[in-house]
């Protein structure tokens, strides 16, 4: 079989593992629309592009499969509720909500190689919450922020450790569906890895799943789910630019979504991030009836940036942070109300 950008898949040492799926490379035509273009993962010449690099890479993952050590225990993760509002920044003024989760990128800059200097301190008092307040990291972060916290992962879970989080949604290590497909096996590989480095050193971690194919990667990123009974949640990641702007994405999206829900055990609970509007939380819903859902989006503070309601309705000057407070409280109502969330509700 030789695909589109001219690769035999009988010489790839991915094969197996890939099942010789169309790759989505379009390296035969990059070259011509991108002349000055060298090295990236489009490139004839990239080196993802050569079988030994390939052989290379899958040493240094230590092969492509999904794995779990036997003796592997998953944290036990506190009680999710429907809404896990994103929080940027801090405010002057105390938030108590019932949760926040603080975006990856605040944490680790744009290098993602280490804890910006404020970060530092205990995180209560760098976003003043409440005591009460539970605290989870989300990692839907660029790319570039990473592959720093890929490449420093040591570093970074120590520091994690030191934060004293409760609940941490592993990495999102993008996997786009234009890529050629080792590099998104890659991708699924070095989720897997850091899920299981964040357990080993003893953090409150869900698992990221991505995949572009649901055959063969989605099927077996539920079969692994199936095998670990004392897996409590997974994280997905459904929202960037091409799913909000895309009916086609959008469908693809829920379809994926749809199917997983159908090859998963029904007592795992999906967190979902990226996704915000009340029609979409109604059909991601609909594609996972009866399922624990929970969403992670930032509409609220964004909202709140702006000093606009979720309701739509104005409650004259009142700060930022006014604006938060009641944003999250609305969305915990909404949301508990359709995903018809006794537990929340």
């Amino acid at each position: 079989m030789v695909t589109a950008c001219g690769l035999n898949c009988q010489l790839c040492p991915a094969a197996s593992r890939c099942g010789m799926k169309c790759n989505f490379c379009p390296a035969a035509t990059h070259r011509t629309s991108r002349p000055r273009c060298s090295g990236c993962s489009y490139c004839p010449e990239s080196p993802l592009l050569d079988m030994d690099a390939r052989r290379q890479v899958m040493e240094q993952l230590g092969g492509l499969e999904l794995t779990w050590p036997h003796a592997g225990v998953h944290p036990s993760i506190p009680e999710l509720q429907a809404h896990l509002p994103v929080l940027v920044q801090a405010y002057a003024d105390p938030v108590d909500v019932p949760w926040v989760a603080i975006h990856g990128g605040r944490l680790f800059g744009v290098t993602g190689r280490s804890l910006t200097p404020k970060h530092r301190r205990p995180i209560h008092d760098v976003y003043r919450l409440a005591p009460s307040t539970k605290i989870a990291l989300e990692f839907y972060v660029e790319d570039r922020v990473l592959e720093g916290i890929w490449d420093s992962r040591n570093t970074v879970i120590r520091e994690l450790i030191g934060l004293r989080v409760d609940l941490i949604l592993t990495p999102n290590f993008s996997v786009w569906f234009d890529h050629p497909r080792f590099e998104s096996i890659v991708q699924i590989r070095k989720a897997n890895l850091f899920y299981s480095a964040l357990v080993e050193a003893g953090l409150p971690a869900v698992p990221d799943i991505s995949f572009y194919l649901f055959e063969p990667d989605g099927r077996l990123w539920a079969e692994w789910i199936n095998k670990q009974p004392t897996l409590q949640a997974v994280s997905l990641f459904c929202g960037g630019k091409k799913v909000h702007a895309s009916r086609r994405h959008l469908r693809e999206t829920l379809e994926d979504i749809a199917l997983f829900h159908r090859a998963v055990r029904p007592d795992v609970t999906f967190v979902i991030g990226g996704v915000h509007a009340a029609q979409r939380l109604a059909a991601y819903r609909s594609a996972a009836p009866g399922r624990r859902l929970v969403f992670c989006n930032g509409m609220a503070y964004a909202l709140a940036q702006r000093r606009r309601l979720v309701s739509g309705h104005s409650r004259g000057a009142v700060s930022a942070r006014d604006y938060f407070v009641l944003n999250c409280a609305e969305n915990d109502r909404r949301y508990a109300e359709i995903l018809n969330d006794e537990a929340a509700a």
